[in-house]
């Protein structure tokens, strides 16, 4: 084996190895659901849009910034103007110098896998360049190279069928975010909403006591007046239920 091919195969293999534990470090993050926020010094966050740049900012305030943002997924801090980028959407990292990107622990694996992935495939092109071009060299057999050929043509595509999964998870990640988010945004709502008819069925309780108690007093006590009792318990019914049936909780 010449020098050149050894030390492709090594950094093949070295690259191999950090693919293998990235892969597992970004299957376990999947699973626990984390979508905190984190910094990854010279690198920048690419969205779909732009939400505001923040002047005079420091890598704080801009990590605060995007984090009190429902819209923010990601943001990028230059360090040497000293402001902030605030992006929505999906996005991914981005290799910059003097920039601190701000995105979720997923996001940056998913660039790993897909830069990892990208360079194990360019090295096992050049083990098969080498492969090819020196058959006649190292006196090998047709059936050692025929099996060299076989290994270098699974290892592509064992590649390239995981590069496709990686896409997909990230697809599913985006999607299971934006579930989560959305999920959030209901349950605010539907809480205020139940604040909103506490407060109304309150009022009415009040005032059905207040018009269901007549003001004929009798040997020093107070009597009540049976009907309007039961008019007044009717109205408050009627009145919830209806309340109920617009706001969708019925």
């Amino acid at each position: 084996m010449s020098t050149q091919l050894q030390t492709l195969s090594e950094q093949f293999n070295v690259l191999l190895t950090q693919y293998t534990n990235t892969y597992q470090e970004y299957i376990s993050l999947l699973g626990s659901n984390n979508n905190s926020l984190t910094t990854f010094p010279n690198y920048s966050f690419v969205g779909q849009s732009t939400i505001s740049t923040l002047n005079n900012s420091n890598l704080n305030n801009c990590l605060n910034a995007c984090s009190s943002n429902s819209s923010c997924s990601g943001a990028t801090f230059n360090n040497t103007l000293n402001n902030c980028t605030l992006s929505s959407g999906s996005g991914s990292l981005s290799s910059t110098q003097q920039s601190t990107a701000i995105a979720q622990q997923a996001i940056y694996y998913s660039y790993q896998l897909q830069q990892l992935n990208s360079q194990l495939t360019d090295i096992n092109q050049q083990i098969a360049n080498i492969n090819n071009s020196s058959y006649g060299q190292y006196q090998q057999t047709q059936e050692q190279n025929q099996q060299q050929e076989q290994i270098l043509l699974n290892n592509y595509q064992i590649l390239t069928q995981e590069r496709g999964q990686i896409e997909e998870m990230i697809k599913q990640f985006e999607t299971a975010n934006a579930s989560y988010e959305d999920g959030n945004l209901n349950v605010t709502s539907n809480y205020y909403s139940f604040l909103l008819l506490l407060i109304v069925a309150i009022f009415l309780v009040i005032v059905l006591m207040k018009f269901s108690l007549t003001s004929q007093q009798t040997g020093g006590g107070w009597t009540i007046d049976g009907n309007k009792n039961i008019f007044y318990t009717f109205l408050v019914i009627v009145v919830i239920f209806t309340i109920l049936s617009f706001t969708g909780n019925l």
